[in-house]
């Protein structure tokens, strides 16, 4: 079918890389323990806080340290971000080639970016490699939205509601994209650029290699 828009997952589609660096997770969350009155500069920080499974093994952590849960998250979420955006500017992280359709594709299509990665991040990383896009969302530094990461669609109908367009594809990396896709009732495209696609369900309406695909979906 023809698309209106179509909207991007950023960490291994619009950015290399398969997610932020946990030693980045690491340096913020040590940084934020610190701020708070925890010597966290001295040792790791604890593994809850740095690659948390669950908004409630954020909260148990801070509880056991005495420090409050909600604050210490938006500093680490901040820290975090500040880290990152150096670290991209610096070139540790670059647009995959392929990125360059989205020139052709803003042409015929809105564009946006849809990320489980930091907003800060997602902003940036749009704003510095120019990528034509009409909406940005990633997860803003709450612990509410931690919990709402993809497979939960809430990052993807935020964007929805902000598109013109009514046939809308979101192109992602992994099956938890595709999961999330379809929760949202939009359609979605497995990308795989080493031509092997993740294993799992559920299955996507397309599969594809490089972004230049998606110029023939129009």
């Amino acid at each position: 079918m023809a698309y209106d828009a179509i909207l991007f997952d950023m960490d291994g589609v619009l950015l290399t890389g398969y997610h932020t660096d946990r030693a980045i997770y690491r340096r913020a969350t040590a940084t934020a323990l610190a701020d708070f009155g925890h010597d966290g500069e001295s040792e790791d920080p604890p593994p809850a806080l740095v690659d948390p499974d669950s908004v409630t093994d954020v909260r148990a952590v801070c509880d056991d340290l005495g420090v409050p849960a909600a604050p210490v998250w938006a500093y680490r979420e901040r820290a975090a971000t500040t880290v990152e955006n150096e670290s991209i500017a610096a070139g540790d992280r670059v647009a995959p080639p392929d990125a360059d359709a989205l020139d052709a594709l803003a042409e015929t299509h809105e564009l946006g970016a849809v990320s489980n990665n930091r907003h800060g991040t997602a902003r940036f990383v749009t704003d510095y490699f120019e990528f034509p896009m009409s909406v940005v969302r990633g997860r803003f530094p709450t612990l509410a939205e931690y919990g709402n990461r993809k497979p939960d669609p809430t990052y993807l109908e935020w964007a929805l509601d902000r598109l013109d367009g009514e046939d809308v594809l979101f192109v992602g990396d992994r099956r938890s994209d595709v999961e999330a896709a379809h929760r949202a009732d939009i359609d979605a495209a497995l990308l795989a650029r080493g031509g092997d696609p993740p294993e799992g369900s559920p299955d996507p309406e397309h599969h594809i290699e490089s972004l230049t695909e998606l110029t023939e979906l129009r």
